[in-house]
């Protein structure tokens, strides 16, 4: 039996909760103004003259309304975001109404040319919350090389779940095969991740993946720690967003001896639709590189062309690049996997 060394003294679930505390700050409100700039701070009032925020830096605003492009209250007091040209005082909610005033009394008509009062389509912009589930199922015939040579049936899902300004995001695959009574691909893997939006385009991230692979002699791979994201673009139409941070590397194989190392990961994830619809290119990338004094350098990407077909179904050719700087003794650093995936999206 090959002698273990010692796990490193942080592991990767300690940052993994260690990252909790990241993203535990103070959500504010924030008001943009007509010139693109962005305060941040408390509104204590908002009608249809003025707006006043409190800031941690300049004390009390007093904004005139036609200087202000929208504003969003924080999540905790309201959770919407309101136009520019909304008279909705500070109390007022999603569904138009005003808890302000009495029961039973009638609301005044809206006015068409005052515009929209209230966005709330959950992925319309970074800076709204929602509350939805959202997910995606792929079935796949595949074509690898490298340490795995055979063609075989492929299973991957993608489920995020949003609750105002917190969101569940769970990724992963399965290859399980046999040829002639024969184990021939035993290899899975998954990716979580919470995340919690600020009152900006940032927010931060908690996250730990786990991955396994008999014939490249990984028994599990354990991977995570906090992180730091920016969401560049966030719509039906596009999606784009990049993050980092610190991360801790525990590799237990079968017969090799153990890795553990401490270093840095990032990831990218886009999307965007295109010819109306009709087409939606993606690429997601994950790296990890340590930063002690092991020679370990990770690079996953999945590069696709989505094709929408009608109910809900998709389908999908799909290039995936694996490398690993410091595999086990005698398995190849490079799998590369060519997919034609057929999926339900919801």
């Amino acid at each position: 039996m090959t002698a273990r060394p010692p796990r490193a003294a942080v592991s990767a679930s300690t940052l993994f909760f260690l990252g909790l505390s990241w993203f535990q700050a103070a959500v504010g409100a924030e008001v943009v103004l007509v010139n693109g700039d962005r305060l941040s701070g408390r509104i204590l009032q908002a009608d249809q003259d003025t707006v006043v925020l409190e800031t941690d830096y300049v004390g009390t605003l007093t904004i005139e309304r036609n200087k202000v492009q929208s504003l969003r209250r924080d999540p905790v007091q309201a959770g919407t975001e309101v136009s520019a040209h909304s008279d909705a005082g500070p109390g007022a909610v999603a569904d138009g109404s005003n808890p302000n005033q009495p029961q039973g009394s009638a609301q005044p008509p809206a006015d068409d040319s005052a515009g929209p009062t209230v966005t709330t389509s959950a992925r319309s912009s970074p800076f709204t919350p929602g509350n939805n589930l959202t997910g995606r199922v792929d079935f796949a015939l595949s074509d690898d090389k490298g340490n795995t040579d055979k063609n075989e049936i492929d299973v991957d899902y993608q489920v995020e779940y949003r609750r105002g300004w917190n969101r569940l995001t769970s990724l992963g695959a399965l290859e399980f095969d046999t040829n002639d009574g024969e184990k021939t691909t035993d290899k899975w893997s998954t990716y979580n991740q919470y995340s919690r939006l600020f009152p900006s385009r940032w927010y931060g991230a908690a996250w730990f993946a786990l991955k396994h692979d008999r014939f490249a002699d990984l028994r599990l791979r354990t991977l995570g720690g906090p992180a730091i994201g920016y969401l560049a673009v966030e719509s039906e139409a596009m999606n784009l967003s990049i993050e980092a941070g610190p991360a801790a590397l525990q590799d237990d194989f079968y017969d090799h001896v153990d890795q553990d190392s401490l270093g840095m990961a990032w990831s990218l994830h886009y999307d965007q639709l295109l010819w109306q619809g009709s087409l939606q290119p993606y690429h997601r990338q994950f790296g990890y590189v340590a930063l002690d004094d092991k020679d370990k350098f990770l690079w996953q990407s999945w590069t696709g062309l989505r094709v929408p077909l009608a109910s809900g179904f998709t389908g999908a050719v799909e290039f995936e690049y694996d490398y690993d700087s410091n595999p086990a003794v005698a398995t190849k650093t490079t799998d590369t996997t060519l997919r034609l995936k057929l999926g339900y999206q919801w």
